[in-house]
């Protein structure tokens, strides 16, 4: 743990120099800024605003998750193709401290972008569609069914190129997009890029129900985790045995 510490905290010197911190604060205050303005003066559904706005988040999420961890892939490409991760003792700690890190600030970033909006929402607009309680939550909830994909992306990232995980980010954001229609109904939990925008659909539901969220979809949060933990199993055994990337693959 000492290890991992210490690692994640070189990693987030590390980002200095890099648009990753700025990122993740400009984006959620600009968010919630335009969508506030642009709601104090649309006549739509309170409640469908509501929606609306977490499902935008859930749609790009995809996209910056792959585009983040690219930009870290690329940093430590150029800082000695990755020696400062394979030639560390621990490497198991190197490898998971950047996903680690990403998490983190995404976990900040989403959470912001769902406060500042909840609390113009909810006392500056005042509408009470759901509790309060509600944004905080869901901006966790979000994180967590996102989880799966930093490891994804990472290891995409290391293992290939940059330009596949944002690609791919690209990819999984229009997937997403169509998986929260009908279409979706059935098949969502076999695609984890549409697990954010499901999840918090079906919680603001139970908050506008007065439900139980494991109601709606305790089933599929049970595989959501044990997918993510799964998937940072491999990553971790495959970080062990990876020996860098091979541009003539």
């Amino acid at each position: 743990m000492h290890n991992l510490l210490r690692h994640i905290k070189a990693d987030y010197i590390k980002t200095k120099h890099t648009p990753l911190r700025i990122a993740h604060l400009v984006i959620p205050c600009v968010m919630a800024a335009v969508f506030l303005a642009y709601y104090a003066v649309t006549p739509w559904n309170a409640y469908s605003k509501v929606q609306a706005y977490f499902q935008i988040i859930g749609l790009g999420y995809p996209f910056l998750i792959g585009t983040f961890c690219a930009i870290v892939a690329e940093q430590e490409s150029y800082a000695g193709a990755y020696q400062m991760m394979l030639a560390v003792a621990d490497r198991k700690s190197a490898f998971i401290s950047k996903t680690t890190l990403l998490i983190v600030l995404g976990t900040f970033s989403v959470v912001l972008a769902t406060v500042l909006f909840g609390t113009g929402y909810y006392f500056v607009l005042k509408q009470h569609t759901v509790r309060y309680s509600f944004y905080w939550i869901a901006g966790l909830v979000m994180v967590g069914g996102s989880s799966f994909l930093y490891i994804w992306h990472m290891f995409l990232a290391l293992r290939f190129h940059k330009g596949i995980s944002v690609g791919l980010g690209i990819a999984e954001s229009l997937l997403s997009a169509v998986l929260l229609t009908g279409l979706g109904d059935s098949v969502w939990i076999l695609f984890p890029a549409a697990w954010a925008c499901r999840f918090v659909c079906s919680l603001m539901y139970a908050y506008s129900t007065e439900q139980r969220p494991v109601v709606n979809c305790g089933r599929e949060m049970w595989i959501c985790g044990a997918v993510t933990m799964t998937a940072l199993f491999l990553y971790v055994m495959w970080s062990c045995r990876w020996e860098g990337a091979n541009w003539n693959e």
